[in-house]
């Protein structure tokens, strides 16, 4: 590599500004990404899924991923938003945060009461109209 003189020689971002370009500010924020994932998913997975849209050097990759690793899922464990394996690497959402457990929604259940319910005064309207 040669150095012209002229030229400024370019200067790399420091780490912090690498890692923010990808791992989002809010616990929120993150916790939504880890919804859309199929959980349990390694912390390779989601640093994958953090950086796929840009196509960063092994090192920015590397940066993020001992981000999360160190520092934002074990703060995520200790709040009880996910469950995280450190050894493993492992992350997992607690299913009854999800709903992926809940067979009904709240609106199919409004849905089939009032469904019941027409059922129901209609067989007392047929019964009363028939004595």
């Amino acid at each position: 590599m040669v150095h012209d003189p002229g030229r400024e020689i370019p200067v790399e971002p420091d780490i912090e500004t690498r890692v923010a370009a990808f791992v989002p500010d809010s616990d929120d924020a993150l916790v939504d990404i880890l919804d859309e994932m199929r959980t349990p998913a390694t912390v390779d997975e989601v640093t994958d899924e953090l950086i796929e849209p840009a196509n960063p050097p092994i090192e920015t990759w590397a940066l993020v991923h001992e981000r999360l690793h160190r520092d934002r899922l074990p703060a995520l464990d200790a709040s009880g938003a996910i469950e995280f394996d450190e050894t493993q690497g492992l992350i997992e959402r607690p299913t009854a945060r999800t709903g992926e457990e809940r067979r009904v929604s709240p609106a199919m259940l409004a849905t089939i009461s009032i469904g019941l319910l027409l059922v129901f005064l209609t067989l007392v309207s047929v019964s009363v109209l028939i004595s």
